[in-house]
């Protein structure tokens, strides 16, 4: 499983954009996000995690603006256009679904390929019937597989690397 290359941004994601955490995360970019959590422990997070704070909150940009804390302040409404506002301000090298660099969209820990006979009794049948390939989060335990979420969010990366070309 590949590691953080120092390069690499890690973001704060602020609680009005939970499909942009899960969409980051799903890219392989670690993402905290939290939804409740107050300003001030945010800021206070990311300073000392050395992490990009991503909000439509204009007072929270400033506030983390004047402390010399990178931030990406989203001002689209549509989410396409806001994963673009993030992808001018930082330079994403990867904007790729792969379950092999994949992050947890649901507590942001990295993923691994798991036998699907090691989870058959997680699965439905069903499920199991149509799919091969399964991932498991090594923190929560989630297990993942290419199901119409997948396809949903390729077709939402079609559309982001289209606009890049």
């Amino acid at each position: 499983m590949p590691l953080k290359t120092e390069d690499e941004p890690t973001f704060f994601v602020d609680a009005m954009l939970g499909n942009i955490a899960r969409k980051l995360r799903l890219l392989g970019y670690d993402s905290q996000y939290f939804f409740n959590i107050d300003d001030e422990k945010l800021i206070d997070s990311a300073q000392k995690e050395k992490r990009i704070i991503i909000s439509k909150d204009e007072e929270l940009i400033k506030k983390a603006q004047k402390l010399g804390i990178r931030s990406i302040h989203i001002t689209k409404k549509e989410e396409l256009e806001q994963f673009f506002e993030i992808i001018n301000d930082v330079n994403l090298k990867r904007i790729q679904i792969n379950g092999n660099t994949a992050r947890c969209p649901k507590c942001n820990s990295l993923i691994e390929s798991v036998d699907k006979e090691i989870i058959k009794e997680k699965i439905p049948q069903g499920v199991l019937k149509l799919n091969d390939k399964f991932w498991r989060c090594k923190c929560c335990s989630q297990v993942y597989w290419e199901g119409t979420h997948i396809k949903n969010l390729q077709e939402f990366v079609g559309k982001v690397n289209e606009r890049l070309q």
